[in-house]
């Protein structure tokens, strides 16, 4: 968050996945950094959710939503891909790697 709030991001905070989903229904994001291993939702089902919301509301630009774990594990990273993730980013991340998804 630190690092976020360094590059002037506005910056909202769930503290689980089905607050996640909640605050996605509500406000719109550019970006979305998604824990995998959260309480009460995990992170592959609060994706698939907000990917429904999307289709549902007829969003007209798909969020962009990026797995953070520290996993390198090949079947997690095409886990992600197949629950509507854009891809991930490795713990411990650099600026240059957030910087990267911010402007991408």
């Amino acid at each position: 968050m630190l690092m976020l709030k360094k590059l002037d991001q506005i910056i909202d905070l769930a503290e689980n996945g089905s607050v996640a989903v909640e605050k996605f229904r509500h406000e719109t994001y550019d970006l979305v950094l998604m824990d995998l291993h959260m309480p009460e939702l995990d992170g592959f089902e609060a994706t698939m959710q907000i990917r429904e919301i999307e289709q549902e509301e007829n969003r007209p630009v798909k969020v962009k939503i990026y797995a953070m774990t520290a996993s390198s594990l090949h079947d997690e990273s095409e886990n992600c891909l197949k629950a509507g993730m854009d891809g991930y980013l490795g713990k411990p991340f650099r600026n240059e790697d957030v910087m990267a998804l911010l402007a991408g």
